[in-house]
Order: structure tokens, then C-alpha cells, then sequence
């Protein structure tokens, strides 16, 4: 009786070890925004090329709504990579509320009072843009003299 009691007090440690792990896993995966970016816009970001600098976010939402800013640099013998990640532009576009991406941008973090200082310099810059049916948007900024990606997402 005795042997049986330990053998199941052993079983339970074990399973809750296991969905521990799990449950770790789990959530760096999906709290890695690489893997946030590639399920809401299918972008894969290579984060073996980016380090995050910067973040910023609009509170936390339930249903995962609001403003995202983030601010990656890289090292310039991936400029190759970085350049191949999108069809970059230089030419700024109208979005679905704004006339021009920068126009998005600057509203977006103003929302979310991030501060002038963490603000895209958008000389020697260019752009990617999408968005979804559901109206939210992202603004990807490239400054290749600087070393650094901005990436701005509003999801309604």
C-alpha cells in the first residue's frame, strides 16, 4: 500500500513537471512577437538577424486590440536579409484613415505617448505597408543608415 502511495505521489510530480514545461513553452512562443507577427500577418521575421530595442503597446486587451510599436536594429552584414524581407518603398501611400504612413505612424504613437525621441527618423527610409479586412493595419519602416526597423500595428 505504501509502495503504491509513492509510486502515484511520483506519477502527479511528474505531470505537473511535464505541463509546467508545456505550459513555459507555450507561452514563450507565443509571447515572442516574431511569432505574433507571423500569425497576424504572416511576416516571418528573422529574430536571429533583430534585436528588439523598444517597445511600446496600447494596455492589454482581450481580444488583442490596440496600437503596437516596436523598434529592432540589426547588424549591417544582414542589410541583404532585411532588404529581401518586403517589397520596399519609398514612396508614402495613403492608409485606411491617414493620407501618408508617417501620418499613421505619428497619430499611432501618439495614442500610445511614446516620446519624440522613439519616434522613426524617416530620413533615408522606406516603407512596407498592409492590411486586413478588418481594418487593422501595419506600417513597417526601414532606415538602412541607421541600422533599424520600426514596425507600427493598430489592430481594431
Amino acid at each position: 500500500m505504501k509502495k503504491k502511495k509513492i509510486v502515484l505521489v511520483l506519477m502527479v510530480i511528474a505531470i505537473i513537471i511535464v505541463f509546467s514545461l508545456l505550459g513555459l513553452i507555450a507561452y514563450n512562443n507565443l509571447s515572442n512577437y516574431s511569432n505574433v507577427l507571423k500569425v497576424n500577418w504572416d511576416i516571418k521575421l528573422p529574430k536571429t538577424l533583430v534585436k528588439e530595442i523598444f517597445n511600446a503597446r496600447e494596455g492589454q486587451s482581450f481580444h488583442g486590440d490596440g496600437i503596437r510599436y516596436h523598434i529592432f536594429s540589426y547588424k549591417e552584414e544582414n542589410e541583404n536579409e532585411i532588404k529581401k524581407l518586403f517589397d520596399w518603398t519609398t514612396e508614402e501611400k495613403e492608409t485606411i484613415y491617414y493620407s501618408s504612413y508617417r501620418e499613421s505612424v505619428n497619430n499611432w504613437l501618439s495614442k500610445i505617448k511614446v516620446s519624440k525621441e522613439n519616434y522613426p527618423n524617416y530620413s533615408d527610409c522606406k516603407f512596407w505597408y498592409n492590411s486586413h479586412y478588418d481594418s487593422s493595419e501595419i506600417v513597417v519602416i526601414w532606415n538602412w543608415k541607421e541600422n533599424r526597423l520600426y514596425i507600427v500595428e493598430s489592430f481594431l
